[in-house]
């Protein structure tokens, strides 16, 4: 049966860090003095962390305690694109920007972090905060909000099915990109052929 929680019921939300980038970043000079902050342009449109990441904030003691663990969730709660993505210790020693809340699971034998994923970037769950998108310059969303966000939580078995579709659905969707350029290519090089042919 599925139940319904706050998201805050199963969830703990902090703030991303509000630090200033650093113009000098040689790793090589200071291996240890140097971490990494993701922003929301460090994410693409199907919430792929970039792999060039290069060490951009100089290290203090209050970053330490705010480093990203694995499967925490980081959700984009400014600007004009919400989204949640998975931290799967791509980098480590990493923090996230002031743009991001941070989400991490409670209890690991309620909720699949990649469930919560899924639920927090569906069409139906972002309509929520659509009033955002017209009400607000800079739309936001506080970490009250988020959490008062209602969620309803399957079972395991579920969850699993659900995640594995979306999964699929992915994979489709990138082959699908893949076959439309190549599509695209064939045209754009056999109708140029065929130009040059009736000169």
């Amino acid at each position: 049966m599925n139940k319904k929680f706050k998201l805050s019921d199963v969830v703990n939300i902090r703030s991303g860090m509000v630090v200033p980038k650093t113009v000098n970043n040689d790793e090589r000079q200071l291996p240890d003095a140097y971490v990494r902050m993701v922003g929301t342009s460090d994410y693409d449109d199907d919430g792929n962390l970039r792999t060039d990441l290069e060490a951009n904030v100089l290290i203090k003691p209050a970053i330490e305690k705010n480093f990203l663990q694995y499967n925490e969730v980081l959700f984009n709660a400014k600007g004009r694109r919400f989204f949640a993505a998975l931290f799967r210790n791509e980098y480590s020693f990493t923090i996230a920007s002031a743009s991001f809340l941070v989400l991490t699971i409670k209890d690991n034998k309620i909720i699949l972090p990649e469930f919560l994923v899924w639920y927090l970037n569906h069409p139906e769950t972002l309509k929520v905060f659509n009033s955002k998108m017209t009400t607000q310059n800079i739309p936001s969303i506080t970490k009250q909000e988020l959490g008062e966000l209602e969620i309803i939580i399957p079972n395991f078995e579920t969850q699993n099915k659900i995640v594995k579709l979306d999964l699929l659905k992915k994979e489709q969707i990138t082959i699908q990109k893949e076959l439309i350029t190549l599509k695209a290519n064939l045209i754009n090089t056999v109708t140029y052929k065929k130009l040059k042919n009736d000169q």
